[in-house]
């Protein structure tokens, strides 16, 4: 996979997969999906545990290039979520299990749009 020269490095998208599992492309077009399960299972802290509940967990934004929830209760180093390890001692995701940017749309990361995503429940209507 060829990646692009970059300054600095950030997280250009972040979109919620399922479960506990974030797709992240960055901007030298590197494209992970990382499981923040295990870790929120290891967490003791409560501004972390509070992050255990689904619908908490959903509430994730960029920050400036960095993924993070709430007023930075839950924050990681960009290099670990980039290299795939956010747990001490874990080892890097495999390369074969990284995605490359043929998965997503042609477009490239700088031209995709973000679309705000709602997670509330619709009412349904009868009919």
């Amino acid at each position: 996979m060829k990646t692009r020269t970059v300054k600095y490095l950030e997280i250009v998208q972040a979109e919620y997969v399922s479960g506990y599992k974030i797709r992240l492309a960055f901007n030298d077009g590197m494209i992970r999906v990382m499981d923040f399960e295990p870790f929120l299972r290891k967490a003791l802290n409560p501004d972390i545990t509070k992050y255990r509940q689904l619908r908490n967990f959903k509430k994730f934004h960029l920050h400036f290039g960095d993924l993070m929830w709430g007023d930075f209760d839950m924050i990681f180093p960009i290099t670990d979520l980039h290299h795939g390890t956010i747990l001490k001692g874990e080892e890097p995701t495999p390369p074969h299990l990284v995605l490359s940017e043929t998965a997503w749309p042609a477009t490239s990361v700088s031209e995709r749009k973000t679309k705000p995503v709602s997670y509330k429940k619709s009412k349904s209507r009868e009919v």
